[in-house]
């Protein structure tokens, strides 16, 4: 029994040995896991990223939302990179970047699934605006006007697509549902801010197409004369 102290210390060591190794697997494995999920937040979010800068690219945006987004891009794959530089979405998410890049197709905003993106796409930019305003990385001033650019950029399509039907319809004996169209194309057009150029022009001229499409000459080109 005189070696019952060794023994006790041995096994006490052992323990203490076994601990730790049940230890560093843990932390390797916690590690592991936290990277993985790190990954996935950050491939879900390059996805959303590039899905609205392919939309805003088809629709012509304006140029300084496509810039933002793109540097938002790029910082999300460098992230990426640092986190697990063999990670075959990186390659994936770079490939649907440089084909977002030389994309020069366009959506067919007639199209109310194509129009629904549109819209979204721009939503995005917008909130995205704010939140890098939220974060200190964009000014005030900056997210003000860039968001009143997309606003405004989100009324001129519905504007312009409306407008279009509209006179298409019209062209084919469907004054009614031109009508339709030319109304929904007045209200975007009230939404513009007064001191816009095109705003009283584009009045005169919806109403104008209103005159033509309704039956008995109706003066509707008088209408909002004052707006």
């Amino acid at each position: 029994m005189e070696n019952a102290p060794l023994l006790v210390v041995v096994l006490v060591a052992i323990l203490l040995v076994a601990l730790l190794a049940n230890y560093l697997v843990y932390r390797r494995q916690e590690r592991a896991l936290q990277r993985a999920l790190k990954l996935k937040q950050l491939r879900l979010e390059a996805e959303k990223v590039l899905e609205a800068l392919a939309v805003l690219n088809q629709i012509d945006c304006p140029k300084p939302a496509r810039e933002l987004l793109n540097q938002e891009v790029v910082r999300l794959l460098e992230q990426i990179s640092r986190i697990k530089p063999e990670a075959g979405m990186l390659e994936q998410l770079r490939s649907q970047s440089d084909t977002i890049v030389g994309d020069s197709g366009s959506l067919n905003l007639e199209n109310e699934r194509a129009m629904k993106q549109a819209h979204a796409a721009i939503r995005f930019a917008i909130r995205f605006a704010n939140h890098r305003r939220s974060i200190g990385a964009l000014s005030s001033l900056q997210c003000d006007e860039l968001s009143g650019e997309l606003q405004r950029f989100d009324y001129q399509i519905e504007i312009d697509t409306h407008l279009g039907i509209g006179k298409r319809l019209l062209e084919s004996d469907k004054p009614a549902v031109a009508t339709t169209h030319f109304k929904q194309a007045k209200s975007f057009i009230s939404r513009l801010h007064h001191q816009n150029p095109q705003r009283r022009e584009l009045l005169e001229q919806v109403n104008e197409l209103i005159a033509q499409a309704l039956p008995f000459g109706t003066q509707a080109r008088q209408q909002d004369k004052n707006e």
